[in-house]
């Protein structure tokens, strides 16, 4: 393992770290004696401005409860923990290293592929310790950097929700959005606040005599607490101030008056003078440093001994704090380093940009490329931050536990100065390829124009220059060219993304006439730049699409790309599904994994892209469990990807969970899987989301609201729909209609629906998105069975099956429900009654058996809520008929159709009057 990584992990487990005190602490046993009292409630809340000492205070209490008592898990928080799932992977990582053998098996469970909600995750929790004979302390320090709305509600959660035999303290300089006032009135709560955490002054008096080792009078005493107001951080920079006015201490507090930070700002400074050169000189140029080891700070320092150094400032009580046991990473206590960088900008401000070079350099050296980039653009050294970033490979950057690095990231590509960006179009490729998903349109419009400007007006300018011998040789003037189609081709793949398919075709044609025959990586760009374009713009032409996606997987061969070829031929697959193609896809996905599956090498991750549009094929033709297992490796796989690539297929890899779920009936495990795909879309700039969205997501959200008994919500999406939407391309719209029409078919709407499939049908057949069609042709069979038309809806059956037989589709049919079922029994009956109907067998074979009864049966209150919905009654009625609330009559019906195996309200009666369950 590289050094790199040994820092890397380091700096992880200092999160779990109890803090240790370099010094004297002095004794604050009322402090102890509350917290020892806050046991007896689920929550204690400490909170006050930052320097009353709070992490101290319960470093010291916990290391003093007994260890046979009381398990301490210690998560010292920042802002990266922001997201839900991370903050809970933290919590149960402290739980697990107390008591591995109870937390670790819930720990994988948390961080599966397939994982369940949250809410799901914090029950279990709570019951295991509920069955535990244990007790556990959970201290979460510096709760304040959670701004996460989610985290806070799911903490809430386990609160209220808290066995005995666990106790959560929360340090925070800020009360969080937590339920305090029920907390209170329920007594599971206990608080501790500035004024309990003031310095008293017999506390104050000891610290003087037995920490600083100085002797005040008691009337001194009193002007030190009233000036300082008990502020811990202020008595240790009165204490390490108070040498140079060792014989007229009062003329201290005379020139440190004024609030907290004045006086804050002004005792660094008397620290600062009394300390020795090479002390003021090591503090105020590591203080631009977040974090500081001895290299790093040698380095930065230009000088050997930081090791000893800091070790010396430590034992000093020079507000440094020790990050892990070896003592190997440090950082300065907030409030002391923003006083330090502020008297470092005001006396020395032509050093801070060299300081930050230094760090750069060394960060760049030891392989911590962010902070490399962050250093540079602080030091304004903007050559050397756009070096940095053309050395990221293209797509460099790891999604999942970087996702807080990336959106850091993009804050500092989108700040570099224009006449660096005006003049490096080759940097200007760079930010759009590491940040085409999430950095915002204008931002990559500015980029792309740019580049091509700069090098179209360099080329134009030498063809026209009559100049012997030329300012550029051929092979350079041909690097210019290439470099220009590789912009162009990157353009038209974020055009392709929108509603401008022929501009993304015409700049693919520029690119094409610029790029050598040789550049095999970027023609293949071109490439698929295309499929997009043809597929989901006005070209609507599904064919055209498959036959550019080919073509591209061709040239990453020729190219020796392995990895870029696995992905062309996993975007293959992709656009095979619209076109119905699943035969060809199983062949294609086979002929990826095994290119990323050598024998006696390692699995490639990008391996994971096939494998999830296999498990989609395999889950159409109804290996559900097969698909299930496919699904999460390749969810797992893309999460070891380092391509910023993987961002779009670990969103399908979501879908098609959550198409894998909803066909199971496992609406909880559809639902998680649904929250994870919408937190995707959520970090993706609009025009991507709004693609990759249109292709998996749109249909199947409408479809897991109406299993869920959301139609409400399903509404609400529908209303919205053209409210400040300009993105959408003509695909995008088309899906959003038929989910519209689904919607139209759960209100008993099927004359509207019928009216709004004829055009989409004429669209997905020209388009010979065949996949498309079937699913069209099934929505106007039940719309025509809804409208008591038979012979039309066996007709448009009929047309469906015609369509689906040569490539097995199961699934399409099944989905739909029982109202599909009778269909097809009808079928069946009229119109093959002299013929061979084992395709039709094999659709019908594949309803789940309930005729003679339910597997699982209707609890009371199901049953009541069944006879209302019969009766064609709202939720908001159910709710106030039953005298319960809308989210709980959602979860009864939720249930009622997954115990039916339906769909949909109409669905769920009919099997109710079939089964006898409607009295």
């Amino acid at each position: 393992m590289n050094p790199p990584l040994i820092i890397q992990n380091q700096l992880l487990a200092t999160k779990f770290f109890v803090p240790v005190a370099s010094h004297p602490l002095i004794l604050r046993p009322r402090l102890f004696a509350l917290l020892h009292k806050s046991l007896k409630h689920s929550l204690t809340l400490i909170s006050a401005p930052a320097g009353f000492g709070k992490t101290m205070l319960l470093s010291a209490w916990a290391q003093s409860l007994p260890a046979s008592n009381t398990h301490v898990a210690w998560v010292s928080l920042d802002e990266e923990d922001n997201e839900p799932r991370l903050f809970w992977t933290y919590v149960l990582s402290a739980l697990d290293q107390q008591q591995p053998e109870p937390f670790t098996p819930l720990l994988k469970y948390l961080q599966s592929p397939q994982t369940p909600p949250l809410i799901y995750v914090l029950t279990m929790l709570s019951k295991l310790m509920l069955d535990s004979a244990e007790n556990f302390l959970l201290i979460l320090d510096d709760y304040h950097m959670i701004t996460q709305q989610e985290v806070h509600t799911t903490l809430s959660y386990l609160v209220e929700h808290s066995p005995p035999q666990l106790h959560i303290i929360l340090a925070t300089r800020a009360d969080p959005p937590l339920p305090l006032a029920l907390l209170r009135t329920r007594q599971q709560l206990m608080e501790v606040r500035t004024d309990q955490l003031r310095c008293t002054a017999k506390e104050t008096k000891t610290f003087f005599h037995e920490v600083m080792d100085t002797k005040l009078l008691d009337d001194m005493i009193q002007q030190v607490m009233a000036r300082t107001e008990g502020w811990l951080v202020g008595l240790q920079l009165f204490g390490l101030s108070l040498q140079k006015y060792a014989d007229h201490p009062s003329k201290l507090l005379e020139e440190a008056s004024g609030d907290q930070r004045y006086i804050l700002d002004y005792l660094t400074q008397e620290v600062l003078q009394r300390q020795p050169q090479e002390v003021q000189t090591f503090l105020l140029s590591t203080c631009i440093l977040e974090r500081l080891t001895a290299p790093l700070c040698d380095a930065v320092v230009q000088q050997r001994g930081s090791r000893q150094m800091l070790e010396r400032l430590e034992e000093s009580n020079l507000f440094v704090v020790s990050l892990d046991s070896k003592r190997q990473w440090y950082h300065y206590h907030v409030l002391f380093a923003e006083a330090l960088r502020y008297r470092l900008e005001h006396i020395h401000s032509d050093l801070v940009p060299i300081l930050h070079y230094r760090a750069s350099l060394w960060y760049a050296e030891h392989n911590f490329p962010t902070e490399a980039i962050l250093h540079a653009l602080s030091a304004k050294e903007w050559q050397w931050a756009a070096d940095l970033i053309e050395r990221l490979p293209v797509m460099s950057l790891t999604w999942g536990a970087s996702e807080h690095e990336l959106v850091r990231l993009r804050h500092y590509l989108e700040h570099l100065p224009t006449d660096i960006i005006h003049f490096q179009p080759r940097l200007c490729l760079a930010c759009t390829q590491i940040l085409w998903a999430i950095a915002p349109q204008k931002t990559l419009d500015v980029w792309f124009e740019t580049a091509e400007t700069t090098l179209t007006v360099s080329l134009t300018t030498l063809t026209h220059q009559d100049i012997s011998p030329p300012m550029l040789t051929p092979q350079a003037r041909q690097e210019q060219e290439n470099l220009l189609g590789e912009v162009m081709a990157w353009h038209a793949i974020v055009q392709s993304h929108q509603e401008h398919g022929q501009a993304a075709l015409a700049l693919c044609q520029q690119a094409l006439a610029l790029l050598s025959a040789q550049n095999f990586v970027a023609r293949a760009y071109v490439a698929y730049a295309q499929v997009q374009a043809f597929y989901s713009s006005s070209a609507n032409d599904a064919v055209a699409a498959i036959e550019s996606a080919i073509q591209a997987v061709s040239l990453a061969q020729a190219a020796g790309e392995t990895a870029l070829t696995i992905g062309f031929m996993a975007a293959t697959a992709q656009h095979m599904i619209g076109a119905g193609q699943l035969r060809e896809i199983l062949r294609l996905t086979n002929q990826a994994i095994l290119l990323g599956t050598k024998p006696g090498e390692r699995v490639l991750p990008e391996v994971g892209w096939p494998a999830i549009f296999q498990a989609d094929t395999l889950r159409e033709w109804n290996q559900l469990d097969a698909a299930l297992s496919l699904v999460e490796e390749g969810i797992s796989l893309c999460q070891q990807t380092s391509s910023i690539a993987s961002l779009p297929f670990l969103l399908y890899g979501y879908a098609v969970l959550l198409r894998i779920c909803l066909s199971r009936g496992e609406l909880d495990t559809a639902r998680s899987a649904f929250q994870l795909l919408e937190h995707i879309e959520m970090t993706m700039n609009q025009f991507t989301s709004s693609y990759h969205h249109s292709l998996f997501t749109t249909i199947d959200q409408v479809r897991f609201w109406l299993a869920c008994g959301e139609l409400d919500r399903a509404r609400r999406w529908a209303e919205g729909l053209d409210v400040g939407v300009l993105c959408r391309t003509p695909f995008a719209h088309e899906r959003e209609e038929v989910a519209h029409v689904r919607i139209f078919l759960a209100e008993e709407q099927p004359t509207v629906a019928l009216h709004r499939l004829e055009p989409l049908l004429a669209r997905t057949t020209a388009g010979q998105r065949w996949d498309h069609v079937i699913e069209i042709r099934l929505l106007q069979a039940l719309a025509y069975q809804m409208c008591h038309e038979e012979t039309q809806a066996l007709s448009a059956l009929s047309e469906a099956i015609r369509l689906a037989e040569p490539e097995g589709y199961i699934r399409h049919f099944v989905d739909e429900g029982v109202s599909m079922e009778a269909l097809l029994g009808r079928l069946r009956e009229h119109q093959y009654q002299h013929r061979p109907t084992s395709y039709v067998d094999t659709l019908l074979a594949a309803f789940p058996r309930q005729s003679k009864g339910l597997v699982k049966p209707l609890s009371k209150r199901e049953q009541e809520v069944l006879q209302l919905l019969a009766h064609g009654t709202s939720n908001e009625e159910i709710a106030q008929e039953l005298l319960i609330v809308v989210d709980t009559v959602k979860r009864h019906i939720s249930r009622i159709f997954s115990k039916l195996g339906v769909q949909n309200r109409e669905q769920a009666v009919k099997r109710a009057k079939t089964l006898g369950l409607l009295g």
